[in-house]
């Protein structure tokens, strides 16, 4: 795999003790963080390129997520009688 690629690979961690999914969307020191709200801090390097996303709660957010997206998607392709 060549540098570029590799720079641009996604990493994706669950810790299932404490229910927390970490991204990382390329490597690098964070710098900065932003909370995005209670469940959602979003990490940065030190030019300000977003290096990693943390989800709490994970099991909760990403499930109901995940199912708004799935009902949205059916909805949006069936015609409803």
């Amino acid at each position: 795999m060549d540098k570029s690629r590799e720079e641009r690979s996604m990493k994706v961690t669950y810790d299932p003790e404490t229910d927390i999914i970490y991204i990382v969307l390329r490597d690098g020191e964070v710098y900065d963080s932003k909370e995005e709200n209670e469940d959602i801090r979003l990490e940065y390097g030190k030019k300000g390129e977003l290096i990693g996303i943390e989800i709490m709660n994970a099991r909760a957010n990403l499930i109901t997520s995940i199912a708004k997206e799935i009902s949205r998607e059916i909805n949006s392709t069936l015609e409803i009688k």
